[in-house]
């Protein structure tokens, strides 16, 4: 706590040796989790012929999430790679905590798919900022 006297935030999460690592699981799992499920429930949608009816849907009943998707979403694949790894840890604590790894194992799935695409080979720096949600998905479903 006294790196907070340097310019370092820093926040206790329990008294525990292991609660931090538990916190950033369960965020991680809300935050990243959730992007991989948009982009499989997209791609299955985009696979389908469905994804305009869907962005429509989201547009009219979902219009603050849908934003967040589509300024979110679309730099998703520049992380997949390492995110995989990620979500396997996820996986593993919950397990260990008594729940269903499986949604998790799913997520990292998704994004081992994500990762053998040419958008994965894209960086932060390098990712076409002017390239859509849509046009996103669309490469994404010939995975």
């Amino acid at each position: 706590m006294r790196l907070n006297d340097y310019g370092l935030h820093v926040r206790e999460a329990g008294a525990e040796i292991g609660q931090a690592s538990g916190l950033k699981m369960c965020y991680a799992a809300l935050t990243k989790g959730t992007a991989a499920l948009a982009l499989e429930l997209m791609i299955a949608a985009e696979r389908m012929g469905l994804l305009d009816a869907l962005a429509g849907e989201w547009e009219m009943s979902q219009a603050d999430r849908y934003a967040g998707f589509q300024m979110g979403l679309p730099w998703v694949p520049t992380k997949a790679r390492r995110w995989t790894g990620e979500m396997e840890e996820i996986a593993k604590t919950f397990g260990d905590a008594g729940l269903r790894p499986k949604i998790f194992e799913g997520a990292a799935e998704m994004y081992r798919l994500v990762g053998t695409t040419a958008l994965a080979d894209e960086t932060l720096e390098t990712f076409d900022r002017e390239r859509t949600l849509q046009q996103v998905i669309e490469l994404l479903a010939k995975a």
